[in-house]
Parts: structure tokens; C-alpha cells; sequence
């Protein structure tokens, strides 16, 4: 990636209230001074509303967070969890940007509030692109494309090697990019019009799919794909504007955004915390387990004395928490732990403000911080516990089974169409009645990989009951 110490992005840039602008299909990029809000609201507030009043946010209320289908009406969906990381991403905004403020030009109108916001929207639309049965659902769609007969014998050679790779690639945060500045709103005009500035802090990973795996561990931008290259130019206009380095040896991959990292932390915090109390109402892991794991933060090592286990040993000896019930001293642990791990993301964050505009950070921000290894352990005795748990793994499994043959037949109507449209051939009955179940818009695409994102679109933006009660109908399972 070359030697040299890259440039220093700017807060003025990276803090950018223009907006994404389409004109005549083509993205317009700012060239003067951002139109103010008829209503008062500032540009980043806007860009909040309307990502919780968009379709997708909305569907989130019935996609997988960890336990898919779950009966169980306490444990979060990814609704709550999103809802949940705005708020502490607003926390964490607010925080952070009493400190950048400071370093802005005289006279910038971004507040210490817009701050808030635009950390806010990002992490309220960090999740916007999963498909259903959550990561699950990413595998599944990777494997079809990867090795399904009809993806190797009827695509491989109708599309070029970066579009092979979208597909056989399709990531959350990609498809997220795609929904929040496309498909929603002005649907291929733009999308929800964000600001540079919150799009910059949503794009987790700033490259497209054509990274070799090999060399993604370079650099933690590179970790996932962000953008496909139905939106390679958005992901430009979002560089160009914002001032984020490229990365040098790669084509169309840049640092992150500074304020990535708040959003990361964010939902760091939200899972490592709240999904071992959801762990703990399914039965997954034990009180004890749950109690261990979060003790430790919540008593922060700079404020009481040992190390992990007898901060632990030392809060179980105290009065007030003995008398406490199981779900109080959940609560408690829960409340102490998120306050600390923000307090701790921030103060790193502040620290390391230089390697962060010059996109050199090493690892994520609770990494960095005095809690990092409590944090860590969290996470590891979730995936251990939680997301492997027994009574989760044969529902993936069946979600693969209903994602594979979504696929089967969406992606055999698109390829259908575009015979029909390219080589007059006829159009199967089927593949006419899928494309009147997406009100046309496979026909109206113009190509085959367009078609087949829009497939993509389709299914990815299911929710997980959705998706198993259409792939039954296409069985003729009607009981």
C-alpha cells in the first residue's frame, strides 16, 4: 500500500451538508453553499427522518437479529437493535463532536447537534441492507451465486468479472449503500438525498467487491465489500466530496471516514451488550455467564481495583446489588456497561484523532481503549453461546433452503426477460408473473445484471416471515 504517511482528511470536508444530487441521471457534485431547511431542521436531522420513515427501515421490525423467527416477543429484532445503536451513536456523536468543533474552521455552521445527527442516521440505516435470516442470509445468497448450476451455467458468461463478483459477494452494507442512495424515495435518482457527510460516516468498508481476498486483511476498510458497481460512481462522488484518501495499490478503495469508527463502536457496544441479555432470556448462556461478562465493565478498571474476576467477585459482595433481583441486576450491568464503553469509545476516538484523519487507526475504537479485552470477550462468548446456539442453527438452515430457491426462480425469470427483450424469444408464464409481482421492474431494466440486482433488491429487502411465505406459495405449499 506504499509507504508513505497518507494526507490528513479535514473536518470541514468530512463534515460535508451537501447533498447527493441527481440531474438528468448523472450525479451533480456541490458547488456552493448547501440550501438551508425551509423548517428549521438541520441538514443532518433531515437525513435522520428520513431514513426512519423509509419502507426499509420499517421492515427491520421482522428481520433476524440474532434469533430468527423468534417467538419469544423480548428479544430484540433488528428493529430495536438499530433503534437502539442510534441512540448510542447520537451519545457517541454529541461527545465526540464537543472536541471536533474545536477544530473547525471560523465562521463552519456544523454544531456539536449536526454531529449527533449525522452519526444518528448512519447508524439507523447500518443495517438497512441485510437480507433476511440475517448473516445467514448473506451466506446463503454467496453460495447460490457461487454454486448453484444455473448461476455457473447461465451467467458466467452473459456478465463482465466485477459483476460476477457483486453477486457472488452481496454484503449488508453494500446493499445498504444501495438502498439508502437508489432504491428508496427518488428510486434511481438519488435515493433519500442524503448529505456527503452522513453517507461518508455510513460507509463502513469504502470498496467495491473486486478486492482479491487475500489482501483484505491490509487494512480494515478492506475488510468487506461497500459499494457494487451499479453504485461505483455514488461511492466517487462520496470520496470526491468528503476528501477521503485513497488507498494506494487499489482501484476504487479508500480510508474510512473518521466518524465510521463512532458507528462501528455504536454497534459494538449494542451487541456485545444487549445479546447477551437477550441470551439470557432464551436460555442460551447462564445469569452467571452473563453476570462474568459484564461485571467487569461495568466496574471500570480505572475506578475499582483487580483484575477482571475479582471486579466481578467484588460487585456480587456488595449489599445493595445482592438484594437485587436477576432482572435488576441485569438492567444495572446493561446501563453501567454501554455508559462506560461510550465514555471509553469517545475518549479514544480523541486520542487518536490524527491516525483517525489520516485513516491509520489500527483496529476498531473499543480495541483501543482500557475495556477493549472485557469487550472482546463479550463478543466471544456470544458467537460461542448465542449465535450458534442449537435451537438457531436448523432455522438457518431452512433459511438457506428458502433463500436458494427464491433465487432459483426469481433469478431464472430475470434471465428469461432478458432473452425475451435482447433475442425475441418467448416469455415462460412464470417469469411474466414474477415480473408482475415486482410491478415490472425487471422488464424494465436494461441488461442483465441490472435485472438480477433487482431481484436482489427484492429478496434482500424480504423479511424473514415474508420470505418463507412466498418461497412456500412457489412450492404450492398452501397449509
Amino acid at each position: 500500500m506504499g509507504s508513505m504517511q497518507p494526507a490528513k482528511m479535514r473536518w470541514e470536508n468530512l463534515l460535508s451538508p451537501h447533498r447527493l444530487d441527481f440531474r438528468d441521471g448523472k450525479i451533480r457534485l456541490p458547488d456552493g453553499d448547501p440550501h438551508p431547511s425551509p423548517d428549521g431542521r438541520s441538514p443532518f436531522q433531515i437525513d435522520v427522518d428520513r431514513i426512519i420513515f423509509s419502507s426499509s427501515f420499517r421492515r427491520l421490525q421482522n428481520k433476524t437479529q440474532v434469533h430468527p423467527l423468534s417467538e419469544n416477543d423480548h428479544v430484540h429484532t433488528r428493529l430495536t437493535h438499530t433503534i437502539e445503536v442510534g441512540s448510542v451513536g447520537q451519545s457517541l456523536g454529541l461527545m465526540a463532536g464537543a472536541h471536533i468543533v474545536k477544530h473547525l474552521p471560523k465562521g463552519s455552521p456544523i454544531t456539536i447537534a449536526d454531529i449527533g445527527y449525522m452519526v444518528q442516521a448512519a447508524c439507523l440505516a447500518h443495517d438497512i441492507g441485510n437480507p433476511p435470516f440475517g448473516h445467514s442470509g448473506e451466506d446463503a445468497i454467496n453460495e447460490w451465486f457461487t454454486t448453484s448450476r444455473l448461476a455457473k451455467e447461465e451467467l458466467t458468461g452473459r456478465l463482465t468479472g466485477p459483476e460476477l463478483e457483486d453477486l457472488r459477494h452481496f454484503e449488508g452494507n453494500a446493499q445498504g449503500l444501495r438502498i439508502i442512495s437508489q432504491l428508496e424515495m427518488k428510486r434511481f435518482d438519488g435515493g433519500l438525498n442524503l448529505t456527503y457527510g452522513t453517507l461518508g460516516s455510513f460507509i463502513k468498508y469504502p470498496r467495491s467487491t473486486s478486492v482479491p481476498d487475500a489482501r483484505r486483511r491490509e487494512y480494515t476498510g478492506l475488510k468487506k465489500p461497500g459499494y457494487y458497481q451499479a453504485e461505483r460512481d455514488i461511492a466517487h462522488a462520496i470520496a470526491n466530496v468528503c476528501g477521503l484518501s485513497p488507498l494506494d495499490g487499489f482501484d476504487g478503495a479508500w480510508r474510512r471516514h473518521p466518524l465510521v469508527y463512532l458507528v462501528e463502536a455504536a454497534d459494538d457496544i449494542c451487541y456485545s451488550v444487549v445479546d447477551l441479555e437477550d441470551g439470557w432470556e432464551l436460555n442460551c448462556v447462564s445469569f452467571e455467564q452473563v453476570e462474568r461478562a459484564l461485571a467487569p465493565i461495568a466496574r471500570h478498571p480505572e475506578k475499582y481495583q483487580g483484575d477482571a474476576e475479582k471486579r466481578w467477585a467484588d460487585l456480587r459482595a456488595e449489599p445493595w446489588y445482592a438484594e437485587k433481583s436477576e432482572d435488576d441486576r441485569i438492567g444495572f450491568l446493561r446501563g453501567k456497561a454501554i455508559g462506560n464503553l461510550v465514555k471509553a469509545a469517545v475518549d479514544a476516538f480523541i486520542e487518536h484523532e490524527d491516525a483517525l484523519l489520516s485513516g491509520t487507526l489500527e483496529g476498531d475504537l473499543l480495541a483501543n481503549t482500557p475495556l477493549g479485552k472485557d469487550a472482546k470477550h463479550c463478543k466471544m462468548l456470544a458467537v460461542e453461546r448465542i449465535y450458534n446456539a442449537p435451537h438457531v442453527l436448523p432455522i438457518e438452515m431452512a433459511g438457506f433452503e428458502v433463500i436458494n430457491g427464491l433465487l432459483d426462480s426469481f433469478v431464472r425469470a430475470a434471465i428469461d426477460i432478458e432473452e425475451h427483450k435482447t433475442h425475441g424469444k418467448r416469455l415462460p408464464p412464470q417469469a411474466d408473473r414474477i415480473d408482475k409481482l415486482l410491478s415490472g421492474k425487471l422488464s424494465e431494466a436494461d441488461g442483465l445484471y441490472p435485472r438480477i440486482m433487482r431481484v436482489m433488491d427484492y429478496i434482500s429487502g424480504m423479511t424473514d416471515r415474508y420470505a418463507v411465505t412466498l418461497f412456500r406459495k412457489l412450492q404450492g405449499i398452501t397449509i
